[in-house]
């Protein structure tokens, strides 16, 4: 079977291009086990008050827009905190997931694609907005937030 790129698209494929999205302020992605198919969504937000502190959450039914459970704070450059807010468990293997994607992502691991996968929703990572320019999905960022970002 070919695979061409219209195949990926939406998966982020190398740590910068990841970090960026993570820290982005309004990011939705996957992490996909390429190995056992488990994959876990995640919603990362922006503290307003502070652009080095994120809320993270993690999905944990089948509405896909409202199951949403406030697991803990990130800081830069991928420490991740349960909190006495937090409504997932350190157990929870979303939770070991997302830790384990973080450490992978701040020391570079190569386990991007051959062993784990991340895809982004398809909107952009900054204002939400989707994503219709092809550069624009492949990475997960809008033409006008880049620029923004570059400036």
């Amino acid at each position: 079977m070919l695979i061409t790129n219209e195949d990926h698209r939406g998966q982020l494929r190398n740590w910068p291009v990841v970090r960026e999205f993570v820290f982005a302020g309004r990011a939705v992605f996957t992490l996909r086990s390429v190995k056992t198919g488990m994959r876990f969504t995640y919603r990362v937000k922006v503290k307003k008050t502070d652009p080095e502190v994120f809320f993270v959450e993690t999905l944990r039914g089948p509405d896909n827009t409202r199951d949403y459970r406030y697991a803990g704070l990130l800081r830069r450059p991928g420490t991740f905190f349960i909190t006495t807010r937090s409504q997932v468990l350190r157990t929870a293997a979303s939770v070991k997931a997302l830790v384990w994607f973080l450490d992978a992502m701040v020391n570079d691991r190569a386990v991007l694609g051959p062993t784990l996968e991340v895809w982004h929703e398809g909107r952009c990572c900054c204002c939400g907005r989707t994503l219709t320019v092809p550069e624009s999905v492949e990475d997960g960022i809008g033409s006008e937030c880049r620029r923004r970002r570059a400036a």
